[in-house]
C-alpha cells in the first residue's frame, strides 16, 4: 500500500501563512480524488508505428530496404498532387465549359482549313466567353491576321477578336453583342492586312 504524502513533506515551512492555506486546499482535493486509474487493457495495447519505436539512427536493415519504396510513393503522390494543382490554377486556352458548339469549314481561299467555336454562358454583364481552335489556316505576311465576325444578313458585320495562327492554333475570345440580334450560326473567319483592314470577300472560313 502506497503511504499519501504528508502535506509538510512536500510543501515545507518556508511557506507565507496565505499560500500555505491555499497550497493545502489543493493538497486535499488531490488526496481526497486519489490516483488516477490503471489504463485498460485495450488502451496498452494501441498499436504504435513500428518506427516511431525504433532509434534515429541505427534502424534496422529491413527499414532501410523500405525507404526506396516509400520515397517513390510519396514522390508519385507530390507529382500528382501537383498535376492537379495546375490544372486548376492554369489557363487553358483549349477548353471552355461550352454551351453551344459552331462547326466551321474552309471557303475556296482555305480549301483545308477548320474551325471549331465553342460558346460558353455569358457572364452577368453580357460577355460570352469562347474557345476557337483553328488548323489548315497559313501564316500571314506582312503583318496580316484573322478576325472571328458574327454576320447580318449573311455580311460580316461585328468582330469578336483577332488571331495569329502557327498550325494548329487555340484561342480564348470573347462577344459582347447579343448574339440573337445576328444571323444563326453567323460566323466567319476572314483574313486581314494592315493595307486593307477588312474586304468582305477575304472570308476564309464560314458556318
Amino acid at each position: 500500500m502506497t503511504r499519501r504524502p504528508e502535506f509538510d513533506d512536500v510543501v515545507g515551512d518556508n511557506v507565507p501563512a496565505g499560500e500555505r492555506d491555499r497550497l493545502r486546499r489543493a493538497h486535499d482535493l488531490l488526496v481526497e480524488a486519489g490516483p488516477p486509474p490503471e489504463l485498460s487493457p485495450e488502451l496498452e495495447a494501441v498499436p504504435w508505428p513500428e518506427d516511431a519505436l525504433q532509434p534515429l539512427f541505427g534502424r534496422r536493415r529491413e527499414h532501410k530496404a523500405r525507404r526506396p519504396v516509400l520515397l517513390a510513393a510519396a514522390l508519385a503522390t507530390a507529382i500528382f498532387v501537383g498535376f492537379l494543382l495546375g490544372q486548376a490554377t492554369t489557363s487553358d486556352n483549349s477548353s471552355v465549359s461550352a454551351t453551344k458548339t459552331v462547326e466551321l469549314h474552309g471557303t475556296a481561299l482555305a480549301h483545308n482549313a477548320l474551325a471549331t467555336l465553342k460558346l460558353g454562358k455569358a457572364d452577368a454583364a453580357g460577355n460570352w466567353p469562347m474557345v476557337l481552335h483553328v488548323s489548315g489556316l497559313p501564316k500571314l505576311a506582312n503583318g496580316g491576321y484573322y478576325a472571328l465576325f458574327l454576320t447580318k444578313g449573311g455580311a460580316p458585320l461585328v468582330s469578336c477578336g483577332t488571331i495569329n495562327v502557327s498550325g494548329a492554333t487555340s484561342v480564348r475570345l470573347s462577344a459582347a453583342y447579343a448574339l440573337e440580334r445576328f444571323d444563326h450560326d453567323g460566323w466567319v473567319i476572314v483574313r486581314q492586312t494592315p493595307a486593307n483592314h477588312f474586304e468582305p470577300n477575304q472570308i476564309v472560313l464560314k458556318a
